[in-house]
């Protein structure tokens, strides 16, 4: 670890003081410990902008509503999740408009802005933390308690934890900014849920908010998918942005935390599951793996007594199983096509536990989009085939009584007494089976009665099972001397019951009561003309070793007739002779038969075959038994013609049971692995061993063609799910087997680029995409795309040209139009420092250069002077709650066919780019019903969307979601001559075409008035501010100033203490009081008008004087009398 520089700016360390002197005293949040010493990695370069190495989580990362396989942090702040790996970019400028839910880039932003490393100053250490088995990390365990805590989620564990630690990061340019920022993302997912928890260094936050021109600082999250969240933050001023480590949670009561939710919905993680069960699986197949198989076809599987029907209702199966179990040897499960093809065998656990093994096998194969985890499951549980399958080797006794050996050796045997049948062991386990034979009536013959087994092996204790004869052809059945209590088998298409205990399973069809001794042995009795007729089936493993009148099975049934002290006689012996060698495996141990009602006749001898040969049969009876010698004979010794019926009637039985199990559906050869490229035919040749079978496809398909000879051709033309399933049927017996190769399809641009052995899975079918290779010049998922300048956004309002890059940065800035930053500043301002508390109100102090180093406030919008004392300003208020949302109900209708994720990418594309962007989210999206079809033959569906939009405080947002949204939905959703198509080749469509609608689909679900809007904020933080509503600029904060507060001309001034008014005289008045209410007049312009009033009355006396006494002056003196005569002369 390089040697920290605590390099600290004077002016940030004395706001900093300034700010935790003037707010209250609350502890800001400490950073998670990091560094060499704690095992982190540092990573960084000497270059403006830097990405790290990619994250490859096992178990994904859950992010709004996808799951990530990528992500990677830059320089700039950001933990990006890439579409691809290639597609790798840094991003230095965050939008001004901040996250909203579809952005092209989905990113965690712990602290977006221009960062720069190239100076050498600074680091970032990461480390990666996974706890998939329950391993206990103390960090680990901290995030845990945190998230729990913060979230309210109580049940959490982190699976994959990712702690990112930006040290000392300098600004863009690192060569002239000041001051570091220090900040943690500890990034934390169980598989199902995320959280992103963002720790700011108290006092560790020190960019110099003047020197950041442009987009200002971005925190939050975008899922790209519709899932977002911008940080408290993004509404306060731009000096509060750049201090997050003064930022308040409320839910923690921490400074410098902020805690988010980063997935939308809970959702099962099959990679965890499956790789937890793997962890706890041990680390090779186990058992006698290799002994298990399964029945090749589902006729030969009902045949074998091994095997029961099972119903289990998993999708995808098929619609027939077969189980089952052995408790050495372990149990298999298969599952068989409508054509009694095997589909697919898998592990049984346990017994009656069929489906156990399914569920991980559907979380590492079925239900996994990577084929690397169904690689992982077989090898801890290999496909069960039918390769090995061996049937259980028969054998019968029936009749009068007539028995065919293990070897296929057939004779007649009227002994009368107990017999040991077959005695079989190898070194797992032992069977003895014995049978009991009783006169026939009056005739000289003999008949079975009972039978008894024992089954022994290591792992279970002794099983005995009896089988009695009771009138009427009734089976007393007898486990461990306890009568047997048949259950009904609902399961069972053909109602039969069952009895299942440890080591057994019965069943009992009628008269038939059958027998599986721990899944190896199958012995079955049936009752018929008051006779017991049985079969047996024994395993592969008891070849050479059994004995009894059931013979020595070794495929050489020469030597079947060998007696107890080991000598033989020829196969081709008299009945006479044969009597006598059966007559040596009698037995006086009654205790597994137990002891016998009555006493046998001594010297009981039968009558023989040969004895009657020379007899002339009855034409009729020997047309009904067509000619079968054993029928005749019960029918002619018992003297009853339905004994010798039942007798040809089990023989027939019984060699069709064998024919059965010995018929195998035919084989196909070819690959198991068939690789394509997008476009180009591939040619594949299948074959089979057995002769005139056709092939064809399960399901059509428009890229294969499957010939009846067996040549397949594919040319792949989408990479649309598809299971190809090639099915080989014989036409002969109509016996069928099926192949289900693993096709790969390639979509690089280029061929050269497909990696056919890093793939993906489509959806839930055999269809993998191969991954691609992409040079320096292309990225994307099939490297389609190639790489532009302008893939990263320039600086704001700087454009962009294709092929050439950003333009030159605005005026006044400098850099390469990608970054910009204000021109270098002088020298001298390096060295000067802000006072302590120059700046009032939490101001933030700073030295500016365009008034020469002079000291200058940047402060919060409310205040007026430069010293941030004064307010009277108005501001957007402070938020007290998470504010309700707008939602409405739409009714849409389309005919495309479209998806759920597609409908609500559209409509979100649609709504988003409304007049007023308020659009938040689309929290229902279901389709109504079924559906109709058209004139036209398409498909209408009507779709049900309830969308839900975000109140704002500022401008006409409130007002246009009360009053305009409705109208401006029903304007979105007319013909466009075209919408946005979506370029990618994953993710939802945004332009599926919608049928016009009309106010009617579209409904009002919760609206709030301003009224109640108001409750939501507060401007309590300046004294006697008022909230103010108005249509066109939203909720304001206004100052009492504003408003007239002072009367009469008094200049206002809200100073912390509330508004101040100072009345300014006016004309010949003087305002006065606390808001220059009252009037008064000026004491100058009382004596003005006093002496002025007198002044006036004087001059107004004297004028009248003078004219009084020119008047008077005048009569006296200039007076003549007109009218009198003498006044003329004569």
């Amino acid at each position: 670890m390089r040697k920290a520089c605590w390099r600290r700016v004077p002016w940030v360390f004395l706001s900093c003081l300034c700010s935790c002197l003037l707010w209250p005293m609350v502890l800001g949040v400490s950073l998670f410990p990091y560094g060499s010493s704690v095992g982190d990695r540092e990573f960084f370069k000497k270059t403006v902008d830097f990405t790290s190495p990619l994250f490859k989580p096992q178990i994904g990362f859950p992010l709004g509503s996808s799951l990530r396989d990528y992500l990677y942090f830059t320089d700039n702040g950001q933990v990006i999740f890439p579409k691809s790996e290639y597609q790798i970019f840094s991003y230095p400028n965050p939008p001004l408009r901040g996250f909203t839910g579809w952005d092209p880039v989905a990113m965690v932003a712990p602290f977006w802005d221009d960062a720069d490393f190239s100076s050498g100053q600074g680091t970032v250490f990461y480390q990666e933390y996974e706890t998939l088995y329950n391993e206990y990390n103390a960090l680990v365990w901290q995030v845990e308690s945190w998230i729990k805590e913060f979230t309210h989620t109580w049940n959490y564990k982190a699976m994959w934890t990712l702690k990112v630690t930006w040290v000392n990061a300098p600004a863009y340019p690192a060569r002239w900014t000041f001051g570091t920022n220090t900040y943690q993302a500890i990034l934390s997912t169980d598989g199902s849920r995320s959280y992103a928890l963002f720790l700011y260094q108290s006092g560790g936050m020190q960019w110099d908010v003047t020197q950041r021109p442009g987009n200002p600082v971005l925190m939050g999250f975008s899922s790209g998918d519709g899932h977002f969240e911008n940080s408290p933050l993004t509404s306060q001023p731009m000096w509060q942005k750049y201090l997050p480590d003064q930022f308040l949670n409320s839910n923690s009561g921490l400074r410098g935390l902020q805690v988010y939710s980063l997935h939308r919905e809970e959702r099962p993680n099959y990679r965890l599951r499956c790789l937890q069960w793997l962890h706890r699986q041990p680390q090779g197949p186990t058992w006698g793996w290799n002994q298990i198989s399964c029945p090749c076809s589902w006729q030969q599987g009902l045949w074998d007594s091994r095997f029961q029907p099972i119903s289990m209702g998993w999708r995808g199966l098929g619609s027939r199983q077969l189980c089952s179990f052995s408790s050495w040897r372990g149990g298999a499960c298969c599952s068989y096509g409508p054509w009694g093809e095997l589909l697919q065998g898998w592990r049984v656990p346990a017994p009656w536990q069929f489906d156990e093994d399914l569920e991980p096998q559907n979380w590492c194969c079925r239900w996994n989009d990577k084929p690397s985890f169904c690689a992982l499951y077989q090898q801890r549980r290999p496909r069960i085939v039918c390769a090995g399958y061996r049937p259980p080797r028969p054998a019968w006794m029936f009749g009068d009584p007539h028995i065919t050996t293990l070897d296929g050796a057939n004779f007649t045997f009227n002994g009368l007494g107990d017999f040991q049948l077959v005695r079989a062991w190898d070194g797992n386990s032992s069977f003895l089976l014995q049978g009991r034979t009783a006169q026939t009536g009056s005739a000289q013959a003999t008949n079975f009665i009972a039978f008894a087994a024992k089954y022994d092996t290591n792992s279970l204790s002794p099983i005995i099972v009896r089988w009695l004869l009771e009138p009427n052809d009734i089976i007393h059945v007898q486990v461990n001397n306890q009568t047997v209590a048949f259950e009904t088998n609902r399961e069972d298409p053909e109602g039969r019951e069952i009895f299942n205990t440890t080591g057994i399973i019965m069943t009992r069809n009628g008269s038939l009561v059958s027998a599986t001794f721990d899944g190896t042995v199958t012995i079955s009795v049936i009752a018929l003309s008051n006779i017991l007729h049985a079969s047996c089936g024994l395993p592969e493993e008891y070849r050479n070793h059994t004995e009894g009148l059931l013979g020595v099975w070794n495929d050489n049934p020469d030597d079947d007739f060998r007696m107890p002290n080991g000598s033989a006689i020829p196969s081709n012996s008299t009945e006479e002779l044969l009597f006598q060698y059966g007559m040596t495996w009698e037995i006086n141990d009654t205790r597994l038969l137990g002891k016998r009602d009555g006493h046998l006749p001594a010297n009981f001898t039968p009558i023989f075959l040969s004895q009657l040969k020379n007899k002339t049969w009855d034409e009729e009876l020997v047309a009904e038994c067509n000619g079968d010698m054993q029928c005749l004979y019960d029918s002619s010794v018992t003297g009853n013609a339905s004994t010798g019926q039942s007798t040809k009637m089990l023989l027939r039985s019984y060699q069709r049971l064998n024919a059965t199990l010995n018929k195998y559906p035919p084989s196909i050869k070819g690959q198991c692995v068939v690789e394509a490229y997008v476009g180009q035919t591939k040619w594949i040749q299948y074959s089979s061993h057995s002769e005139k079978v056709t092939f064809a496809l399960k399901r059509s398909s428009a890229d294969f063609r499957l010939f009846e000879n067996g040549t397949l051709l594919w040319t792949p033309k989408s990479l649309e799910p598809f299971t190809l399933e090639i099915l080989a049927r014989n036409v002969e017996d109509n016996l069928s087997s099926v192949l289900q190769p693993k096709t790969v399809v390639c979509a690089c641009k280029e061929e050269s680029q497909c990696l056919y052995n890093q793939t993906s899975r489509v959806g839930n079918s055999s269809l993998e995409v191969a991954d691609c290779k992409c040079d320096g010049n292309n990225f994307g998922r099939h490297c389609e795309s190639s790489k532009n300048p302008c893939d990263e956004p320039c600086f704001g309002n700087v454009q962009c040209f294709p092929g050439k890059g950003c333009g030159a940065c605005p005026p006044n800035l400098t850099g390469d139009g990608r970054h910009c930053a204000p021109l270098e500043p002088s020298l001298p301002c390096q060295n000067r420092s802000c006072p302590v508390n120059y700046c009032y109100n939490q101001g933030h102090c700073y030295m500016s250069q365009a008034l020469g180093c002079q000291l200058a406030c940047t402060c919060p919008p409310a205040f007026t002077d430069t010293r941030c004392f004064v307010a009277g300003n108005n501001f957007t208020p402070i938020l007290l709650q998470e504010l309700p949302v707008r939602s409405i109900q739409l009714w849409l209708s389309e005919e495309e066919n479209a998806s759920v994720t597609d409908v609500n990418a559209s409509v979100a594309y649609r709504l988003q780019n409304l007049n007023v962007r308020a659009f938040l989210r689309n929290s229902l999206v279901t389709q109504s019903d079924s559906g109709r079809t058209l004139a036209s033959g398409s498909l209408l569906r009507r779709w049900k969307v309830i969308s839900e939009f975000q109140y704002l405080p500022r401008g006409p947002v409130i007002d246009f979601l009360n009053t305009q949204l409705l109208d401006a939905v029903v304007e979105a959703f007319l013909p466009q001559a075209s919408w946005r198509r979506w370029n990618g080749i994953e993710g939802p469509r945004t332009n599926v075409n919608f049928h016009s609608i009309s106010r009617e689909d579209v409904a009002s679900l919760s609206a709030l008035n301003a009224s109640v809007l108001g409750n939501y904020f507060n401007c309590s933080s300046y004294k006697d501010y008022r909230l103010v509503y108005s249509p066109q600029s939203g909720f304001t904060c206004v100052s009492p100033c504003a408003e007239g507060y002072c009367q009469h001309g008094g200049r206002c001034q809200h100073l912390p203490q509330g508004p101040r008014c100072s009345c300014e005289p006016f004309s010949i008045y003087a305002p006065w009081g606390e808001r220059c209410e009252h009037l008064g007049m000026k004491l100058g312009a009382f004596f003005g008008i006093l002496f002025g009033a007198l002044g006036f009355l004087l001059l107004l006396g004297a004028a009248g004087f003078v004219v009084l006494r020119f008047w008077c002056y005048s009569g006296n003196h200039y007076s003549y009398p007109l009218d009198s005569a003498e006044a003329w002369p004569r």
